[in-house]
């Protein structure tokens, strides 16, 4: 009787053990460090996002008030969405920096993320204007746009072009 008690004991105290194992710890317990996140860089410079992607959209969508040039089809209006994105995604895209000298110093500035912020606001109020097709709306986003534009200039771009990044397509 004295074995079999024994052996009732050893398996109820191997199973406690395993079970202690696998329960969470007590909230008392010292939490794991968090992973740190790897920061994310663009592969290209800002002066490319600048030029190749930003001023592209960004002269897509001032075009629209040139005469003869407002959306009228659903097709246009998905074109003028397309580059409404693009503004908009872009203030955040420009806010990661790159491969540009200038890049980490700009990224740091209070005054870029600002000006990015603005960037990321004119476009969602162009896609805000595509989604009921108000066109008086779109030309208060596109000089929304504008300003965002000047501001940042102003402050970080003063003389265009820079790196050598110019248009090869007409605006």
């Amino acid at each position: 009787m004295k074995h079999r008690s024994s052996a009732v004991g050893f398996a109820l105290g191997l199973a406690a053990f395993l079970l202690a194992g696998c329960s969470t710890p007590p909230a008392e317990a010292p939490a794991a460090p968090a992973a740190v996140m790897p920061a994310v860089h663009s592969p290209v410079s800002i002066n490319a996002e600048m030029v190749r992607l930003v001023d592209h959209a960004a002269h897509q969508l001032w075009a629209v008030e040139k005469e003869g040039m407002a959306p009228k089809t659903d097709a246009d209006w998905e074109n003028v969405e397309e580059h409404a994105t693009q503004i908009a995604a872009a203030g955040a895209l420009v806010t990661m920096g790159g491969t540009g000298p200038n890049d980490l110093v700009w990224i740091e500035s209070p005054g870029w993320k600002t000006s990015a912020k603005a960037m990321s606001d004119a476009g969602m109020a162009a896609l805000k204007a595509t989604e009921s097709k108000n066109m008086e709306a779109l030309v208060a986003a596109n000089g929304q746009l504008v300003e965002a534009c000047e501001a940042c200039h102003k402050e970080f771009k003063p003389d265009l072009p820079s790196e050598g990044i110019v248009h090869v397509h007409e605006h």
